[in-house]
């Protein structure tokens, strides 16, 4: 029962700590897709090292005393990994709130997570040394499904980071104790959440020290990250999970913002703004007197909670705003109101999150929302002047993606490109003689929309330029299941990638998808050799994990709402992944002829690919309920071809299955979300591991055939 115990706790340790050390390091790398494809692959391949090195040990003493020791080692692990993450900044002179390099990323990341990940890569081999391999995943996974529960739903929203740290080394201390049979210390360990009471003064002197020259005026967690906020002087400023997000005041960017779009209509009257409305952008959109109502739609209720706190702005705007919390792209596919202006004022598409907001299909759904005579509006990061091939091929695939549904867009080259969409002609040539009449029209007095930067930034000369280069560059559409914005901005900006890199970044963004499945081919030499059983555990791995970051994207731009399901759909993984391993250890059937099953759970793996390529191309109802079950479905695949590799390759190779495993699925995670997913698509992903999960599957059959 003791051992029980601690496999329960280890495992529901393990996937809070993740999930805390993830968004620590997404806060320290801004969020990018880059960043926590390389953190969740470094968690895995030190876990996989971890395990593969201590099975190589020859320890010969008390294993309940090595998993004791383990467990005190890994208290001072977590939390030598928060404070690593959060102190990078003034360890590494790294300006707070701006995008850090690749190497940097890379550095921070292998140094930050290698201790906590190679322990508890270490413990499943130290216990599967003195309770059965099978039943140690059995009963972690079902901790970790626990434990996805807990962190999502209750103690992210309610307990700050350092806290939440601290009731895992209670925890884990409890387990040591309890393993060497020493029950008062166990019980004593429980002092460490007396802490909890000074958990969030703790945590702000913290993060005080973590951002050095800001003078931080309120920190606050929510479900989609931690929102800081500074002041300069005068200036109020907000960051949202580690990156800039907006000052105030800051009339230059929101009068850009809003003011183009509304001004070339001819009167409008409602308004829907999707982002950006807390620094003042209501009040500037109200400035128009046709305006009658604004719906401002905001995804995280507490950033707009702050901004009014801290935003002194008396405006009472009665009946003629109406706030709307949650997912813009829900709204969109629910509403029936129509609009005669929709304006996008969210951050560039540099990560998957954001790029659901630039894709062919997001303008569609604000298409139908528009009135006839509609204008739609979006902006982008640009380059002072010159335009260069990588940035017009970013430009014009947001244009092609936009020209799918609206029939004439113009591109105003102002401090953003500005993206201009309708039905009906504009006018390109016209656009300062009309933006100028309807400012004398409707007497708005403007600071930084006016005649006078008219002259200078939208002369026809710069206009004509801008529009040539982007007719000169290539174009891909940017779809939901393709999702190439983002790819193109993290390369492009933030200095996330060097000039190298980014050469191979963009020359592989040409190659054609089917060159990715050439490497399929050195699946064949590992015919009829007993070694494919382990690229069969890489594979399986791989996929396991390719196919949960598929499913997590297609949620989010199928369904429209992503974050308040997250916590189910980990854990539907999880108990996935129990709910396989009890199947295996409790139905004899699996038992009989181990290769044969195993080769069956590596075809019904391609199977599974293509029963979400599936999903992926369709419109199927119920979305919302289709993927986690699938997800529970490929859990329960990785929890029976874990036992039945067991099975086959020995008891006593446990640990190096478990850390192949884990290596595999670090690789499976790298590549999906950073090069396969915006490169070749979702469709060809899904194909590309259909392809590799047969290849592996047959050859398994072959040395059966032995």
């Amino acid at each position: 029962m003791r051992i029980r115990i601690s496999v329960f706790i280890i495992g529901m340790s393990s996937v809070i700590a993740q999930t805390l050390i993830m968004r620590e390091g997404l806060t320290l790398f801004g969020g990018y897709e880059l960043a926590s494809g390389i953190l969740l692959c470094f968690w895995l391949i030190w876990g996989g090292i971890g395990s593969i090195f201590f099975k190589t040990l020859r320890i010969d003493s008390d294993s309940s005393g090595t998993v004791s020791i383990l467990l005190l080692i890994q208290c001072f692990c977590v939390l030598f990994a928060l404070l690593f993450l959060r102190y990078s900044f003034r360890i590494f002179s790294l300006p707070y709130g701006e995008v850090i390099s690749l190497k940097n990323m890379l550095f921070i990341s292998g140094i930050g997570l290698m201790p906590l990940c190679m322990v508890f890569g270490a413990l499943f081999p130290a216990i599967s040394r003195i309770f059965e391999p099978n039943r140690v995943y059995l009963f972690e996974g079902i901790g970790a499904f626990i434990g996805g529960i807990l962190i999502t739903f209750v103690l992210i929203n309610h307990i700050p980071p350092i806290g939440i740290v601290f009731i895992i080394i209670t925890g884990l201390l409890s387990c040591s104790f309890i393993l060497r049979e020493k029950y008062v210390l166990a019980v004593f360990s429980f002092a460490i959440l007396i802490l909890l009471t000074q958990a969030t003064d703790i945590e702000f002197a913290l993060r005080r020290v973590q951002m050095g020259d800001q003078r931080i005026v309120e920190l606050k967690e929510s479900r989609y990250g931690m929102i800081a906020v500074t002041r300069t002087q005068e200036q109020i400023n907000f960051y949202t999970s580690g990156v800039y997000d907006f000052s105030y005041p800051d009339p230059y960017t929101t009068e850009e913002a809003v003011h183009y779009p509304l001004l070339l209509h001819n009167e409008p009257r409602t308004v829907l703004l999707i982002g950006g409305g807390v620094g003042n952008c209501l009040k500037q959109i109200l400035k128009h007197p046709s305006v009658e109502q604004v719906t401002y739609v905001e995804i995280d209720p507490l950033l707009y909670v702050l901004g009014s706190k801290h935003i002194s702005e008396d405006e009472n705007y009665g009946n003629r705003v109406q706030i709307v919390f949650g997912d813009a792209r829900f709204y969109l596919k629910n509403t029936r109101k129509k609009f005669d202006v929709v304006i996008v004022n969210l951050p560039d598409p540099v990560n998957a999150q954001l790029n659901r907001f630039f894709t062919q299909d997001f303008f569609a759904e604000t298409h139908r929302v528009l009135r006839s005579k509609g204008i739609f509006s979006i902006r982008i990061s640009s380059p002072p002047n010159i335009i260069g091939v990588f940035y017009g091929e970013l430009l014009h695939t947001v244009q092609a993606s936009i020209a799918r549904t609206y029939d004439h867009v113009i591109v105003l080259p102002v401090s953003k490109m500005t993206y201009i969409a309708s039905d009906f002609a504009l006018g390109a040539q016209n656009v300062r003689r009309q933006l100028t009449e309807s400012i004398e029209s409707r007497e708005l007095d403007l600071r930084y929309v006016n005649s006078y930067f008219f002259d200078f930034e939208l002369t026809p000369e710069k206009i004509g330029y801008v529009q040539e280069r982007i007719d000169a560059s290539e174009a891909t559409l940017n779809t939901d299941i393709k999702p190439v914005c983002y790819y193109y901005t993290m390369v492009l900006w933030g200095g996330v990638v060097s000039e190298n890199i980014r050469k191979v970044f963009v020359r592989m963004f040409h190659i054609s998808p089917w060159v990715f499945f050439i490497p399929l081919i050195f699946v064949l030499p590992f015919y009829r050799r007993r070694s494919i059983v382990y690229l069969s555990i890489i594979a399986v791995g791989a996929s396991e994990i390719s196919a949960e970051v598929v499913l997590i994207i297609l949620f989010q731009v199928l369904f429209g709402y992503l974050y308040g399901w997250i916590g189910g759909i980990i854990a539907a993984y999880m108990l996935g992944l129990a709910a396989g391993t009890f199947l295996y250890l409790k139905t004899p059937f699996f038992k009989r002829d181990p290769v044969i099953k195993l080769c069956n759970v590596e075809l019904a793996m391609g199977v599974y690919f293509l029963c979400i390529l599936a999903v992926s191309l369709l419109a199927v109802p119920g979305v919302n309920i289709l993927i986690p079950v699938l997800i529970f479905c490929g859990g329960v695949i990785g929890g029976l071809h874990f036992p039945l590799s067991v099975a086959i390759l020995s008891r006593e190779r446990a640990g190096l299955i478990y850390g192949v495993d884990l290596i595999g699925s670090a690789f499976g995670a790298l590549i999906t979300a950073i090069i396969l997913i915006p490169i070749i698509g979702i469709p060809f992903t899904c194909l590309l591991f259909v392809g590799l999960n047969i290849l592996v599957g047959f050859g398994l059959r072959t040395i059966r055939d032995k």
